[in-house]
């Protein structure tokens, strides 16, 4: 059952509220519902995960612990998520990211042109100390993609968790069904 496999792999409350970082959050952290294993508790935290763990934003870590602290849902599972954004998935994340913004905005994907248009008004932007202009259509463009991709993303790995947690309990019941007719016989 998946609700064992969570209960065996998650780290206790207690170590996590011990972390150094989780001490600004105080009590909070010890709430029982926060180390709940059902499986909308877990879906839950995937969805919340997913979405902050895609958005490019600094300390999304803290966004997840805030927003799993209002939903009350499984904080590890949802800081897990955070890791989905790392150095061999970042650029397929942004790729994409700028794919859904372009179809948003019906333009054409970047080239090479528009990319170094776009880091020659970075490196003058940072030759004069922060003044000149810099074209932030591009980052319009990313923003906007970025975010339809992060609720596309958690809105898949909340279903699938849906599915995939009740698949396991459906086989487990067989399972034992079986088990018992042997048993039985």
């Amino acid at each position: 059952m998946p609700k064992q496999f969570f209960h065996k792999w998650l780290p206790s409350s207690e170590k996590v509220a011990s972390i150094k970082f989780m001490r600004i959050f105080g009590q909070q952290t010890l709430n029982p519902l926060l180390w709940y294993v059902n499986r909308h508790s877990i879906a839950k935290a995937m969805f919340i995960g997913t979405f902050w763990g895609i958005l490019p934003v600094p300390f999304h870590s803290l966004f997840i612990i805030l927003t799993v602290l209002w939903f009350e849902v499984n904080l590890p599972i949802g800081l897990c998520m955070a890791w989905l954004t790392n150095p061999f998935t970042v650029v397929p994340i942004l790729y994409l990211g700028f794919w859904f913004g372009t179809k948003i905005y019906h333009v054409n994907m970047i080239n090479k042109e528009m990319l170094l248009g776009v880091l020659h008004q970075i490196v003058n932007w940072i030759k004069n100390f922060g003044h000149g202009h810099i074209d932030f259509s591009l980052a319009k463009i990313l923003v906007s993609g970025l975010v339809i991709e992060a609720i596309l993303f958690a809105i898949i790995f909340y279903v699938l968790t849906h599915v995939i947690w009740r698949f396991l309990v459906i086989r487990s019941w067989k399972k034992r069904t079986k088990y018992q007719k042997e048993e039985t016989a």
